[in-house]
């Protein structure tokens, strides 16, 4: 366990995460399955047929569904952000075989099998989002509205169904963590005219940590290495290493900053 200063002590004792393997042939067929995926993004083949042809492969097409088989390719289904004006079309069709591949494969057999899931949500983040850093980690469920106003920072987590709707654009800092059911915002309905819709850039700050069910409504930033206690309600802006709790949330007690320096204490992702 990492040395802590006095006189502050952490509750419980340091989780250390196991390094896990698979038998060399999964490996290897799990490698030739991305490789292959991220050689056809690359080399600029249709995304549509790349989307179509991975979802087959992890589905199984079934010759006479046709049904079935219609799914596997994008251009046979329409998703909500399509149907907003504020929705670039051009933008949201590089990504959309993408995102529609992410969400069918949490949905298909191989959808609960983590270390594929991490592996391939992070070689589709790399092509969606406007930034995404080093070791992004996602789990199932996780799901955006344009996905191409994301930008998130090194060694970020987003637990089982996150949502993140970033039509005004969302930041997500380094080691970011939300928890399950989280929901993010970046716009908002005028209180009178429901139809009158404003975008606002939502900003969640390094090592800041939303927990269970929180939500932050659009225009929020919340300072580096803050808290969000679990059915917490942001509604405006929180400061750096304070821990907000409440419908809406409010400030209740301030983080040991000494603590808080990830110099001396790193922290490790999966």
């Amino acid at each position: 366990m990492a040395e802590i200063p006095p006189p502050v002590q952490p509750i419980g004792v340091e989780m250390n995460l196991r390094q896990l393997t698979l038998p060399a042939a999964t490996e290897r067929l799990y490698n030739d399955f991305l490789k292959h995926l991220e050689t056809r993004i690359e080399r600029g083949d249709d995304r549509n047929d790349i989307c179509r042809d991975a979802l087959a492969e992890l589905w199984g097409h079934q010759p006479g569904n046709t049904m079935l088989n219609a799914q596997f390719d994008p251009r046979n289904a329409t998703l909500e952000p399509e149907y907003y004006a504020d929705c670039d079309p051009a933008r949201f069709a590089r990504v959309k075989p993408l995102l529609w591949l992410w969400y069918m494969y949490d949905r298909s057999p191989a959808g609960l099998n983590l270390e594929l899931g991490f592996r391939l949500r992070r070689l589709l983040a790399k092509h969606v989002f406007k930034r995404c850093g080093k070791n992004f980690k996602c789990f199932p469920f996780v799901e955006f509205t344009f996905g191409y106003n994301m930008e998130v920072g090194d060694n970020v987590v987003l637990h089982r169904w996150v949502f993140v709707d970033d039509r005004g654009g969302v930041v997500l800092g380094d080691k970011a963590s939300l928890s399950d059911f989280v929901n993010v915002y970046s716009h908002t309905h005028d209180i009178n005219l429901q139809q009158f819709v404003e975008n606002k850039k939502t900003v969640i700050g390094p090592r800041c940590r939303l927990t269970y069910h929180s939500t932050v409504l659009a225009g929020a930033n919340l300072g580096e290495n803050s808290m969000l206690g679990a059915h917490g309600l942001l509604t405006r802006d929180g400061r750096e290493h304070a821990v907000y709790v409440g419908l809406p949330a409010k400030k209740v007690k301030e983080k040991d900053r000494e603590l808080a320096q990830p110099v001396r204490h790193p922290e490790e992702r999966m």
